[in-house]
């Protein structure tokens, strides 16, 4: 009897109707899935106190994210565009940690950051583009 592996799980919670970002969770081989779906990637690394974007724009709609913590602190992400009050939240990563998802961002400049007490004082922050 074979056994026949099943595709990894992605669960994404969207919440097109009311307007929020989608924002998907994800395993390291649904991430590359869920990257590939996505129409844009953008990897964001997080290094005391800097963060550092594998590009500065983006094509609206799904984008695929990979937040790496590769400091020595905790770092968490948070994502908004400008004149927006809402946010995507990235969870806090641990040092050499990394988390995998898809968002949807419609155009405009977006602000990155770290919350964490004084880190985006310190730097840790960063200007997005998302065009059509």
């Amino acid at each position: 009897m074979s056994k026949r592996k099943l595709p990894p799980l992605v669960v994404i919670a969207v919440a097109a109707a009311t307007g929020l970002p989608m924002i998907g969770f994800a395993s390291s081989d649904a991430a590359l899935h869920g990257a590939a779906a996505a129409g844009s990637h953008l990897q964001v690394i997080q290094v005391e106190y800097r963060l550092m974007l594998s590009r500065g724009t983006v094509k609206a709609g799904r984008v695929g994210l990979e937040a790496i913590d590769r400091g020595m602190d905790p770092h968490d992400l948070r994502v908004r565009r400008l004149a927006s009050r809402r946010e995507i939240v990235v969870p806090e990563l641990m040092p050499q940690h990394r988390w995998d998802g898809v968002v949807y961002l419609k155009p405009g400049i977006y602000e990155l950051w770290c919350s964490l007490p004084e880190h985006a004082r310190l730097g840790m922050h960063a200007k997005l583009r998302v065009v059509h």
